[in-house]
């Protein structure tokens, strides 16, 4: 850890695998869709099939036309309308959203202490869908969804604009200095890579054992979100 407490009067976080348990929710999707496909589960094993599904989401992410597609290719017999697929695919991931554990009390007890904090994420309306069906929709200050306001990270627009609504959502930080937001994401090429552009502190969610060598590091790495409760003064 390169933060101390104290230093940081401020933190927006990403959402899938950040506040999210979003392996959970990808596996219990596409379970869902390998039991009503008998043309997949008669000819291949549970196991083969969702090492097969989780390769459509390189780096955190999956463009579900093209996984539709991907999933046509290797079972010719499953035919999928690709847009079709999308709507049904991220409607039932946004049904399957549940907190990482310890995020949910981890977040509230920021509220307890009126520390400024918001959610960032890239995605459409079914972040809204997840934000509702796993309870941080009744907690969260606010949350910036990129589609719906128009930049995905890591646009810079998308992180300036975060620091404008905490600045209109939280009384007492209107000097608040960029150097003192810290960004918390699972993405190095999106949530950190934009966060660093924008010269915000960042800590990486470890989801893989190494961070990549071709983005700028992030300041500090945790396996969880409750790792920050000393480092945001809510220990």
């Amino acid at each position: 850890m390169t933060l101390q407490s104290g230093h940081i009067r401020a933190a927006l976080f990403d959402l899938d695998d950040t506040l999210l348990d979003r392996g959970t929710a990808f596996e219990a999707t596409f379970r869902e869709f390998y039991d009503t496909q008998p043309d997949i589960n008669s000819t291949t094993e549970w196991g083969e099939a969702i090492d097969f599904f989780w390769s459509l989401s390189p780096h955190g992410a999956i463009d579900a036309q093209d996984a539709a597609l991907r999933i046509t290719a290797r079972w010719p017999s499953v035919p999928l309308e690709p847009a079709v697929f999308e709507e049904w695919f991220f409607s039932t991931l946004g049904q399957q959203a549940r907190p990482i554990d310890g995020a949910m009390e981890f977040v509230k007890s920021l509220n307890e202490a009126q520390f400024p904090w918001a959610v960032v994420t890239n995605g459409k309306k079914s972040q809204v869908i997840k934000l509702q069906h796993s309870g941080y929709i009744d907690v969260v200050p606010f949350a910036i969804v990129s589609r719906l306001f128009g930049a995905d990270k890591p646009d810079p627009r998308i992180y300036h604009e975060a620091i404008r609504r905490l600045k209109l959502s939280y009384k007492g930080i209107d000097d608040i200095q960029v150097s003192e937001i810290l960004f918390v994401g699972d993405n190095p090429y999106t949530d950190i890579t934009g966060a660093i552009g924008v010269g915000m502190k960042t800590a990486w969610v470890r989801v893989t054992e190494r961070y990549p060598e071709d983005v700028p590091a992030p300041d500090m790495e945790i396996r969880s979100v409750v790792e920050l409760r000393g480092l945001l003064g809510v220990g």
